[in-house]
């Protein structure tokens, strides 16, 4: 149950030539322009990337770059959080082409394992299968979040 993509058709071969004229890319718009050609499956493979980056890097700073002590209080472990989010998406900022270039790399593979997802728990389509995957990474993002905030409160 592929989305109906032929990859070969949709995207320029490896000899394709980028804004300087060598095959490089400059901006993480212009990879991100490559990806928005596999549709749902680039989305999601970006968004996969972008989950696996923020829990990773939200659990590094948090225990290991910047550790606090336990019981800190709620209000202090809320402005923790959001002091620790801040820095964590100023370092997203700094990774999104190595994340966008990642991603488009990534959304063939992705593609695959929607459809089997897809086919594998009986979605009537792979957007649905698609909005149950977003919601599964935004679910564990949230709990995680919360847990660690939580205990350290």
């Amino acid at each position: 149950m592929s989305n109906g993509h032929d990859y070969s058709a949709n995207h320029e071969d490896s000899s394709a030539k980028g804004k300087n004229g060598e095959g490089e890319l400059h901006t993480s718009k212009d990879l991100l322009k490559k990806l928005k050609r596999y549709g749902i499956s680039g989305i999601l493979s970006y968004g996969l990337l972008n989950t696996a980056y923020y829990l990773t890097t939200f659990l590094l700073v948090w225990f290991y770059i910047a550790p606090a002590p336990g019981r800190m209080g709620y209000l202090a472990a809320v402005e923790r959080f959001v002091k620790i989010m801040a820095m964590v998406w100023a370092g997203s900022q700094v990774t999104k082409l190595v994340r966008a270039g990642g991603a488009l790399a990534l959304a063939p593979i992705v593609d695959r394992g929607l459809s089997w997802f897809t086919l594998k728990f009986k979605f009537e389509s792979q957007g649905k299968a698609f909005t149950a995957i977003v919601g599964f990474c935004f679910g564990l993002a949230l709990i995680l979040f919360f847990i660690v905030t939580l205990l350290w409160a």
